[in-house]
């Protein structure tokens, strides 16, 4: 919407004065518009980005995570298991302290 600067030149030097103002003032305000709806657009764009890229890649990193933690479980699992085994060998049978003093 156009301001009619005649209206304005009735009242001389404060009509143009303030008919300028007007016209800045609506030009500074839909420059601000333009620039929110670009930020908003990026924002969505951004957020899409997130929604197709990063949430995928955290699910992946998560169930890796998950599947090490597993494998690190079963290890400690069988390595406690073998030292069971090992302990229970009689070859392998570590002497009691009490044996030792009286073997010298």
């Amino acid at each position: 919407m156009a301001v009619d600067l005649t209206v304005f030149a009735q009242y001389g030097v404060l009509g143009i004065i303030t008919g300028t103002l007007i016209m800045f003032a609506r030009g500074a305000y839909q420059r601000e518009k333009d620039r929110a709806d670009r930020g908003e657009a990026e924002t969505q764009r951004l957020y899409q980005l997130m929604l197709d890229r990063v949430i995928p890649a955290l699910t992946s990193a998560t169930q890796a995570a998950e599947d090490s933690t597993e494998l690190l479980r079963a290890m400690q699992r069988e390595r406690e298991l073998a030292a069971i085994v090992d302990l229970r060998r009689p070859d392998r049978r570590r002497p009691k302290p009490d044996d030792e003093e009286g073997a010298s």
